[in-house]
């Protein structure tokens, strides 16, 4: 294989899209949290199972990036001190810059003082309002839809894991509550390192840029704590040594599959290599009015839509190369049976 048809068979096979695996809990996209924006986890889920399980097993909150995601229950309490910031400049960056210099303090102002708050299930609007005035002014501003002052938003998501709290997934607003047994706010990061190595397991080889960009931090501070136990496979990308086997000999990528948006597969940092041109990138990484990825054999060749149309799912499927788009139907009926309809219909 050539070294990017490598890298592609590698992905596809540590996304685990041949189904093989039958406990939701060992799939590897869990290692970093599934995201959970704009209903992609599960459709991100039949990509990879036969069954799309109940996630009331797993924890909702807000982690990777301030972004919903899905994660194993057990590993939530630790994850708060993994992914806490590894400098002031780190938190700042996480936090899109508020007009402060200690990022790791304003954080943790924050953090502690939601903790407070939140003794109990309470709304993102109650516990918002409650919020405002514990903490410094700088942290805050007027916001027009709510017409009230309260924490910068990015701010207050990257706050409330820290904080201990998961959201109520029964509830349709965002409601939060406090985790059982939940540890104080982290006093520094522990464990960073760690999850740099579930990046490069699932999204290698790569290096500490794509690392920084999907985690929102600086550049400098993910090289700092780079595992010294990593494999470099080339000048700039790593592997952990457990993974090396597997990217010396991956299996050839023989799977179709529609992807979501936001699915875990393309979250990877790297998107020259996963779609090489670019116009084709404008189009599966759309900022307004995101579409799904096909994926063929490794490649992403085109993009998808998705609406009910009273019991059935309606595909429409826009590829960037002549495909017969009966090779999808498959996978639209079993993204239809995931969301409980009856039937799917690809055009």
């Amino acid at each position: 294989m050539a070294d990017r048809e490598r890298v592609i068979a590698y992905r596809v096979a540590a996304h685990q899209f041949d189904r093989t695996v039958t406990g939701a809990a060992d799939l590897r996209v869990f290692d970093l949290g599934l995201q959970d924006s704009e209903r992609s986890a599960v459709p991100a889920l039949a990509a990879r199972l036969e069954r799309v399980p109940d996630l009331g097993a797993f924890t909702l909150t807000w982690s990777v990036r301030g972004a919903p995601h899905w994660h194993r229950a057990d590993e939530v309490p630790s994850l708060a001190a993994r992914l806490w910031p590894l400098s002031d400049a780190d938190a700042l960056a996480r936090m899109n810059r508020p007009p402060v210099a200690d990022g790791l303090a304003a954080l943790r102002e924050v953090a502690v003082a939601l903790r407070e708050v939140v003794t109990r299930p309470m709304t993102k609007g109650e516990a918002s309002s409650r919020l405002t005035a514990k903490v410094r002014p700088e942290l805050t501003a007027w916001c027009r839809g709510c017409e009230a002052t309260h924490v910068l938003d990015p701010v207050f998501r990257l706050a409330v894991l820290p904080a201990g709290l998961r959201f109520d997934p029964a509830e349709k607003t965002v409601t939060f509550v406090p985790l059982e047994g939940r540890r104080d706010v982290p006093a520094r990061s522990a464990g960073f390192a760690a999850l740099i190595s579930d990046y490069l397991r699932l999204h290698g080889p790569a290096g500490p840029s794509e690392v920084a960009h999907y985690f929102g931090a600086p550049v400098r501070d993910v090289k700092d704590a780079w595992p010294d136990d990593l494999v470099a496979v080339s000048k700039r990308a790593w592997l952990p040594a457990d993974r090396i086997a597997a990217f010396e000999d991956p299996p050839e990528p023989e799977v179709v599959r529609l992807l979501p948006p936001l699915d875990p597969y393309l979250n990877a940092r790297d998107r020259d290599l996963l779609v090489p041109d670019k116009a084709h990138q404008k189009q599966v990484w759309r900022i307004l009015g995101r579409r799904g990825a096909l994926l063929v054999d490794g490649e992403v060749l085109g993009t998808w839509q998705a609406k009910a149309a009273g019991s059935r799912l309606e595909v429409k499927v826009s590829p960037f190369v002549p495909l017969d788009v009966d090779m999808f139907a498959e996978e639209a009926a079993r993204l239809a049976a995931a969301r409980g309809l009856d039937g799917a219909r690809v055009s």
